[in-house]
Parts: structure tokens; C-alpha cells; sequence
């Protein structure tokens, strides 16, 4: 019998997660408004410091012709190379660059995502690159993803910024505090149709955003990834709703906890990789303007995003990390089919579409890995996979019956 008290104080906490969340939307949007506006006064000082560098670097051309050689060559950073004192204590710099073979192009902000499509001349220039394979343009698959973890702290700088990881990190508690306590209400796990499982890898891709933002610096992804959160949610909470109870006969058994825990861990992922990847998209169609010499349609809120290879690596990397997941989550559900129903597989509409998903994001990853797939073409494949993987997910529930029809809805 589900403890309806704890069933209402989940609610309410969930429905306190979703307004947290938005707020954190607004947060993170003032960040992007006010951030343009340092980014303006920024390179004002940027280019008034070039002037006065040139006049210092004129006066003192020994110095310069004792670093010109060195393995700082390659740099570019705030500190003066005529002080060999300054450069002593970038020596991490140097191991970096000593460890590649490839030269190599660092470029340091004080505040701030690197605008996309702004390069150390001003913008319109292209974006900062690490260093290239083959003359692509693109570094390689093991270079860090933080353009500028050299010198950078990991958290969030300026107040909105802060404020708004803040809220984000409130919000998930609250969110992982309204699915401990429907499973306590219902005395099981808290997924068992589509009310609770959206709720469920909703939260997981909040997590994995909160896990980028500190280990890449991805913050700039809080007010996208957020957005088709909310939205999700609410739908979830008007539409979707169901009524804390039982499970039905056919998933009372362990192995709920064992596949389901799978798909919503992959879904966080993929979810997150998806996000990342339409942004990818247009900050590219932006740096291509701008390349270009024309005026860029829109250049708000992209040309403060890092560049577009920065997010093609983040998009892989996130996929590369669900593709697991899903693989343990399909292995985990076949083995569960036997003990139900006595075989491993049958084609079930579910069964089928999981198996599509799993295929699409496999080829995406060997493109990538053995053809050397990037760019536009990888990000179409990826996100043909996430189509797959919606239509799994909410086609399947509400059109198509068969053997996994149980979402709950009606």
C-alpha cells in the first residue's frame, strides 16, 4: 500500500525542482546578456594591451630574440616574454608543449567562454585550435576539452554564472529528493512507467551537465540543457502524471533495478550529447559566416559559446560514454526476457527500436573512430541516433503496442 504523504511530499518537491531549474534558466540567460557586455569591454582593453606591447617588445628587442626560440614560442598568454621571470613560472606550459609534436596555439581569456569565431586579432578571425591532425582543423581526439584549463579555476566565475550553477545544483537535489521519496511512498524502485521514468533520466542528464560544468567547464550548456529538461518535466508532471502504487506482476522482479538504472544513465547522456550537438551546429554555421567576411545572422548568445570543435569533442565524448550504458542496458533487458518469458529476444516493437538506437550510435562511433567522421556529417548521424531514440522512448508508449506497454498511459 503506497504512503500517500510521501507520495504528496514528492510531488511537491519535484514541482519545487522544475521552478528552481527555471530560475536557473534566467540565471544563466543574465549571465550570456551581461557576459556580452564584459566581452565588449574586454576586447577594448584587449586591443588598447596590444598597442602597448608592441611599444614595449620595440624598446627591449634582445629579450625578445632570447624567448624567440624557446619553447614559449608557440604560446600566447598574458605575461610579457621579455620577463624571463614570468615565463619560469609558465613552465607547465612548456612541458605541455614539449610533450606534443604538433605546434600548438593557446590562447587565454581573462572572463569568459572563448567567443566562438573570435580569434587573439578580433573577431571574425577564427576560433582558438590546440593543435591540428592532418591539416583539418581539428585536435586531436586526446586533447583536453577546457581550452583554457591552464590557468583557469573549474568553478564558475561572476555572479550569475555562480548563481546559476548554484540554483542548477539546488534543483537537482530537489529533484533526486522528489524520486527518493516516490520510491519510499511505493516501497520500490521509483521507475516503473513513464511518469516516473521521465522524471528519472531527466535528472540524470541534469547531473551529467553539473558533472561537465566542473570537469570541462561546459556552464555555457546550463540554460540549453535545462530548457528540453523543463519542458520534458512539465509535461511529465500536467500530463503524464500517475498515481503512486504497485508495479504490475510482469516487473516485479530485481532486474527492473538492472536494466532500467541502464537506459536512464545512457538517456542522461545521450540527452546531453544531443544538446551539445545542435549547438555545435550553429555556433558552425556562425563560424562559417564569419569566416567568410559576411555579417552573421545571429551572433548573441553563440558568439559567446567556445568554438565549434570544442563542442563536436564534447558531444563525442558524452556519446562515447552512453554507448556502454545503452550496450549494458539491451544485455541486462535480453537476459531479463528469458527469465519472463523464456527468450532472449523476439522483436518486440521495444526490443526493435533499442537495437535500431543501438546500431546508429555504434556506426557513429566507428565513423569516428575509423573514418574519421567529424563535423556536420557526424553530428547528423548523432542526432538521426537520438531521433531513434525518442521515438523508443515516447513513440513506442503511446502508439504501438506490445510486450513493454507499460507507461501507465491511457
Amino acid at each position: 500500500m503506497p504512503n500517500p504523504g510521501l507520495a504528496t511530499a514528492s510531488n511537491v518537491t519535484l514541482v519545487l525542482a522544475i521552478m528552481t531549474y527555471t530560475i536557473a534558466m534566467l540565471a544563466y540567460a543574465c549571465d550570456f546578456m551581461f557576459g556580452r557586455l564584459r566581452g565588449s569591454a574586454a576586447t577594448a582593453t584587449t586591443g588598447a594591451g596590444s598597442a602597448a606591447t608592441a611599444a614595449s617588445a620595440a624598446t627591449a628587442p634582445e629579450a625578445a630574440d632570447a624567448t624567440a626560440g624557446s619553447e614559449f614560442s608557440g604560446l600566447s598568454f598574458p605575461a610579457d616574454p621579455s620577463d624571463l621571470s614570468q615565463l619560469a613560472d609558465l613552465g607547465g606550459l612548456g612541458g605541455a608543449a614539449r610533450g606534443g609534436t604538433a605546434s600548438a596555439t593557446l590562447t587565454v581569456e581573462s572572463d569568459g567562454p572563448a567567443p566562438a569565431g573570435v580569434a587573439a586579432g578580433g573577431p571574425g578571425g577564427p576560433a582558438p585550435q590546440v593543435s591540428t591532425v592532418g591539416g583539418s582543423g581539428y585536435p586531436p581526439e586526446s586533447a583536453a576539452l577546457d581550452w583554457s584549463a591552464a590557468t583557469r579555476s573549474r568553478w564558475p566565475a561572476g555572479i550569475w554564472l555562480r548563481a546559476a550553477f548554484g540554483l542548477t545544483c539546488l534543483g537537482a537535489l530537489l529533484h533526486i529528493t522528489a524520486i527518493l521519496t516516490r520510491g519510499l511512498a511505493e516501497h520500490r524502485v521509483p521507475w516503473g512507467n513513464m511518469y516516473e521514468f521521465i522524471a528519472a533520466f531527466t535528472c540524470a542528464a541534469v547531473l551529467v551537465l553539473i558533472a561537465a560544468s566542473i570537469r570541462f567547464r561546459a556552464y555555457y550548456m546550463g540554460l540549453f540543457v535545462l530548457l528540453p529538461v523543463v519542458l520534458a518535466l512539465a509535461v511529465d508532471v500536467l500530463v503524464i502524471y500517475t498515481p503512486a502504487g504497485s508495479l504490475v506482476p510482469a516487473l516485479q522482479s530485481y532486474w527492473i533495478a538492472i536494466h532500467v538504472t541502464g537506459m536512464i544513465i545512457s538517456l542522461g547522456l545521450y540527452i546531453f550529447g544531443a544538446v551539445v550537438t545542435v549547438m555545435y551546429l550553429l555556433v558552425a554555421r556562425y563560424e562559417r559566416q564569419a569566416a567568410s567576411g559576411g555579417k552573421p545572422n545571429s551572433g548573441g548568445v553563440l558568439s559567446q559559446l567556445p568554438g565549434s570543435t570544442t563542442l563536436d569533442r564534447l558531444a563525442y565524448r558524452a556519446t562515447l560514454f552512453a554507448f556502454p550504458a545503452w550496450t549494458f542496458a539491451i544485455i541486462a533487458g535480453a537476459i531479463w526476457a528469458d527469465h519472463a518469458w523464456g527468450r532472449y529476444w523476439g522483436w518486440d516493437p521495444k526490443e526493435t527500436w533499442s537495437f535500431i538506437t543501438w546500431v546508429v550510435y555504434a556506426a557513429y562511433l566507428h565513423a569516428r573512430a575509423t573514418a574519421g567522421w567529424r563535423g556536420r556529417r557526424a553530428a547528423y548521424v548523432q542526432l538521426f541516433g537520438f531521433a531513434c531514440l525518442m521515438f523508443n522512448l515516447i513513440g513506442i508508449n503511446l502508439w504501438i503496442t506490445g510486450l513493454h506497454s507499460y507507461a501507465g498511459l491511457s
